[in-house]
């Protein structure tokens, strides 16, 4: 995670991880939560890293189509 900045590989790597992985949401993610959203608020509204991050937050916030934490 402390890389997710500097290779873009790294934050899909992440979401691939987390994505519908009902063992990984359970556990506590609040720390890489709070890591991606500072990442994407140094980011450039217009950068493709910025939709990037945004769709690994949702990895965190949804199992299948089930919503598991509130926005």
């Amino acid at each position: 995670m402390r890389d997710i900045d500097k290779y873009s590989v790294a934050a899909l790597l992440v979401k691939e991880i987390f994505k519908n992985n009902k063992k990984f949401l359970t556990l506590n993610v609040g720390k890489f939560i709070r890591q991606i959203v500072s990442t994407s608020d140094e980011v450039a509204l217009v950068s493709y890293k910025k939709s990037m991050y945004l769709k690994l937050l949702e990895v965190f916030c949804r199992y299948e189509d089930m919503l598991i934490r509130q926005n």
